[in-house]
């Protein structure tokens, strides 16, 4: 849909025009006449022609960033026809009001800032594209609708320390034998496998020590970003913290998971890909 919209020389544009005619009539002129056609003329052509070239515009959206709320994300766009015209595009804000920018197009790509948004997800929305003829007298508006939706994740900050990382062996029993391992100086005579000794050649004596499940040092498990340790916590507070979390989990390369309020937790992992998962689960939370 196309909007027209009267430029502030428009008036005196007018008002120059009527004199004219008026002059032309009461004086029977004919260069008053001339004139007076002539800026007409100009003025309807002016507009044809930025109707015609604004009808050739088309716009597709290339990429749309998603990214923390306290930072500037950008939507890349793709605007075919509309090179060497002088564009204004906007993109409506939260409260509806539009934030303009006006630039030539030189080249097909354009990027334009998102309104700040608050976190969530959200339609890429409705890019309005204007122009206007070269008097300066009228412009005209064609709104875009832009397929695509983006996620603003809670700004990430936060105090509280990192959950503490579980170790699997913290349960095992005495009695959950792991093995032989050859003796070091301070093994504890109890421990040494005399069968082994036994068997072993004279000349060359080797001597094992039994090995349980409490002696291994087994890896710690992926921590756990639970969102029940901050629940004596605001939820905009909690979600910062979670983010804070996860970006000093992938910082350091630490595998974690993702355990948020009445959801089943993430799968364990590190990388891109576990971020993005666990960072628009920050933003859908509710």
């Amino acid at each position: 849909m196309k909007t027209l919209r009267l430029e502030p020389l428009a008036l005196p544009f007018g008002a120059l025009v009527l004199v004219l005619l008026f002059g032309a009539v009461q004086y029977a002129n004919n260069l008053g006449f001339f004139f007076a056609f002539w800026l007409m003329a100009l003025a309807i052509g002016g507009l044809v022609g930025l109707r015609t070239r604004l009808d050739r515009v088309q716009v597709r959206l290339v990429q749309i960033d998603s990214g923390f709320a306290d930072t500037p994300l950008h939507v890349q766009l793709e605007l075919q026809g509309a090179q060497g015209l002088w564009l204004e595009m906007a993109i409506p804000q939260a409260d509806g009001a539009w934030r303009t920018t006006t630039r030539q197009i030189a080249h097909a790509s354009q990027s334009l800032t998102l309104p700040q948004r608050p976190r969530g997800v959200h339609l890429a929305g409705t890019l309005r594209v204007s122009a206007r003829d070269h008097l300066g007298l009228l412009s005209v508006s064609r709104n875009f609708p832009l397929s695509g939706k983006h996620w603003v994740y809670p700004a990430a900050h936060g105090e509280r320390p990192l959950p503490e990382m579980a170790r699997p062996n913290e349960t095992q029993g005495q009695d959950d034998f792991h093995g032989l391992r050859s003796y070091q100086a301070g093994d504890s005579p109890a421990r040494i496998h005399w069968k082994s000794l036994a068997k072993s050649s004279p000349e060359h004596p080797v001597l094992r020590i039994k090995q349980f499940g409490s002696d291994q040092s087994a890896e710690p498990l992926p921590r756990m970003l639970d969102e029940a340790q901050l629940l004596d916590l605001p939820l905009e507070a909690r979600l910062s913290q979670l983010a804070a979390w996860i970006l000093h989990c992938e910082h350091q390369q630490e595998a974690y998971a993702l355990r948020l309020h009445h959801r089943a937790p993430t799968p364990a992992g590190v990388g891109e890909a576990q971020r993005q998962l666990c960072l628009r689960l920050l933003a859908e939370a509710a």
